[in-house]
């Protein structure tokens, strides 16, 4: 299997006590049955049920392991890793209905989904969080553009930050993407750590079916990420 890769799913492709969500069942930990429980609602006991299974069934496959026999743990950042297969670093995202997982076997790797399903006010949030530079993007014309910018943009960073395993917590603004459209690169705050690291994106806009967009970006420093091609986005456990 070529690596870096993702996989997508749906939460309603499999249905809460269909045959297949009974078997992803049986794959948790104790440790992962309780997390599910603690979920008031159906509907997010059922997505964690869909994500540790998909991140359980494909790893399982790409490293040769019983899917239930794989055991987790997590860095002092708070980052998860395979215990046995450090060497394979994954990252999960969830937005709306959809369940997003992302492999490398090179380098520390994350993936973000959006799925926007309500309006926002996209300025006032760029100009709390992002960088100037990214701020005056988003006013550029034409304005109708601006929803594409801003989930590029939001989906971009969210991915750096959780490749490095710090969480945007670190500052979204620390980062400057607002060069990338144009092949200008990106540039980051001189305090950042890792700055001279060879980091690399990928993002794409996919059309649904409803008529709205799922934003995913992915970033690390696999050098083979920015050249994912579609052939290595998967859909479901596959």
């Amino acid at each position: 299997m070529t690596l870096p890769a993702v996989w997508l799913l749906r939460s309603d492709e499999i249905a809460p006590d269909s045959p297949e969500a009974l078997e992803l069942a049986t794959l948790l930990s104790a440790e992962e049955y309780r997390r599910q429980c603690s979920y008031r609602h159906a509907e997010a006991r059922h997505q964690f049920l869909l994500s540790r299974g998909m991140l359980r069934k494909v790893l399982g496959k790409i490293s040769g392991q019983p899917p239930a026999q794989l055991q987790f743990d997590r860095l002092p950042s708070g980052k998860p890793l395979l215990v046995d297969f450090p060497e394979l670093h994954f990252s999960l995202s969830h937005s709306g209905q959809w369940i997003a997982l992302a492999v490398s076997c090179e380098a520390p790797i994350g993936i973000d989904i959006e799925q926007p399903r309500k309006p926002r006010d996209f300025l006032r949030i760029a100009r709390h969080y992002f960088h100037p530079q990214e701020c005056a993007l988003l006013e550029s014309p034409p304005l109708e553009l601006m929803p594409m910018h801003f989930y590029r943009l939001w989906t971009m960073k969210e991915a750096f930050f959780k490749a490095r395993g710090t969480g945007i917590s670190e500052g979204l603004g620390r980062i400057n993407l607002a060069g990338y459209h144009l092949g200008e690169g990106v540039s980051f705050d001189e305090t950042l750590a890792d700055r001279d690291a060879p980091w690399q994106f990928y993002y794409a806009m996919h059309p649904l079916p409803d008529t709205t967009q799922l934003h995913m970006a992915l970033a690390g420093t696999d050098p083979a990420l920015e050249e994912l091609q579609q052939a290595g986005i998967h859909r479901g456990f596959d």
